[in-house]
């Protein structure tokens, strides 16, 4: 019983230190961090591609624009997005044009890696959670929360163009 109870205690040991080791990374993250990793522009494979550009403006802002491209070639302008460093903090504020009011919805980055991020606004209807993560010339990103008190999400995945 001793055996078991101090690895459970060293399990709980390891899961806090584990957790505040994120939390510490991620909050240092925040100052200086760089999304260069996300600049260029990005475009989903299949019948219904979508495209992604990024540009950096400064060291505190990044900007990106989205849009579909229809099978007769013709694009269609879905959202402008900023990625924003205010006081030590990054938000990504998505503007998807005939929704909101036409004004960007903010979330709060709460999670920078090396390169991916995490961005949540709990009070947002859908989606709650937006992550992007790249590995080599792919960008995967994904939208997550909760509609009408069901789960749901859309991954999108993108090739470097």
């Amino acid at each position: 019983m001793a055996v078991l109870c101090c690895s459970m205690v060293a399990r709980a040991s390891w899961l806090a230190v584990s957790l505040w080791m994120a939390a510490g990374y991620s909050a240092q993250a925040q100052e200086g961090a760089s999304f260069q990793w996300l600049v260029g522009t990005w475009k989903t494979l299949g019948a219904n591609p979508i495209a992604e550009r990024w540009t950096k403006v400064n060291d505190s802002t990044y900007t990106g624009v989205s849009w579909a491209v229809r099978a007769s070639g013709d694009s269609l302008m879905q959202e402008t997005i900023q990625l924003r460093a205010r006081q030590g903090q990054w938000s990504y504020e998505p503007l998807a044009f005939g929704q909101n009011n036409n004004r960007p919805v903010v979330f709060k980055i709460i999670f920078i890696g090396r390169q991916e991020f995490i961005a949540e606004n709990p009070a947002h209807d859908f989606p709650q959670r937006i992550a992007y993560r790249r590995i080599d010339d792919r960008l995967f990103a994904s939208i997550e929360g909760k509609r009408k008190e069901r789960y749901l999400k859309r991954n999108f995945d993108y090739q470097k163009k």
